[in-house]
């Protein structure tokens, strides 16, 4: 078998790839897996069979977020319930608590972190979840 750093005492190539990695590699692994896991949100929209995957740190603001959602659901109706837009549908998010809460009700670095599971709703369904009407 091959041996790596010459002929005096050199490490044997098996204990190379056998070894555990080190601490900073199980870091480093371990941060990758927790920023993986709190960016991808399952979004549904009522009347849809089916649900999709959204990585929400990929937007910088709920606009561009919005804008995404109604290109995936082949949709113009997605909007924020802000009080002054007539959109058809709004959007709604699970917090880390279990509550749920309007998309746009709360900064968009605190919507990032907190953010869930999103669903698609009627916005006369969504109306009592604003903190406007």
């Amino acid at each position: 078998m091959g041996s790596y750093g010459g002929d005096d005492g050199g490490v044997e190539l098996t204990e190379l790839t056998l070894a555990p990695p080190g601490e900073r590699a199980r870091r480093a692994r371990r941060a990758r897996k927790s920023v993986e896991a709190a960016a991808f949100v399952k979004v549904s929209m009522d009347g849809t069979p089916y649900l999709r995957k959204v990585d929400v740190a990929a937007y910088s603001d709920y606009l561009e977020l919005l804008q995404e959602l109604n290109a995936m659901f082949y949709c113009c109706s997605i909007g924020l319930m802000d009080g002054y837009g007539q959109w058809e549908h709004a959007v709604v998010y699970e917090d880390g608590d279990g509550d749920w809460m309007l998309v746009g009700d709360v900064p968009w670095e605190m919507f990032v972190c907190s953010c869930r599971r999103m669903r698609v709703m009627r916005a006369c369904e969504a109306r009592g979840l604003s903190a406007n009407a």
